[in-house]
């Protein structure tokens, strides 16, 4: 009988251990300190974002005042959507905290609404200026090629993203 038991007592911790270990190995080289999961092959942002500029710039045969003036635009771009992404964070979070048992809950829930409406304006608004600086730099072989890079990732990986580039 206690033989028995301590066989399942073993058992049970094995399969617990196996289940821990497997876990850990799937979190992996992509895991980095701080808990961030899901990483680009464990590149952080920049590099991964800096990696598909070179690819980009490559493929399309960007000039070097091409590549200056691309990398301008994507810093200044990416500089302008920081306060509208950091806003967009609050509201999401102020929404959360939101109690819906409280007597101003749908004027609360409105407001948040206008503003977050705003937000994806304003964010609507500054892609599309980026889009149109971008076809100001590039030749219209290069835009045609960037098109075609466009629909080609649209076919293997399916219209994934929320909003055109």
């Amino acid at each position: 009988m206690k033989n028995k038991m301590t066989k399942r007592v073993f058992l049970t911790s094995m399969v617990a251990g196996a289940v821990a270990m497997g876990s850990m190995a799937y979190a992996g080289p992509n895991c980095k300190q701080g808990g961030k999961h899901g990483s680009k092959n464990g590149m952080d942002k920049s590099e991964f974002m800096q990696k598909r500029f070179e690819r980009m710039s490559t493929k399309l045969g960007l000039s070097d005042t091409q590549k200056t003036q691309v990398q301008e635009l994507m810093q200044n771009h990416r500089n302008a959507m920081k306060p509208l992404r950091d806003e967009k964070r609050a509201i999401r979070t102020e929404m959360m905290n939101l109690d819906p048992a409280a007597a101003d809950y749908d004027a609360k829930v409105e407001d948040i609404a206008n503003r977050e409406s705003a937000i994806v304006r304003q964010t609507t608004i500054a892609r599309a200026n980026k889009r149109k600086q971008m076809a100001g730099i590039l030749t219209p072989e290069q835009q045609a090629a960037k098109k075609a890079m466009h629909e080609n990732r649209k076919s293997r990986h399916g219209n994934k993203r929320k909003h055109a580039e």
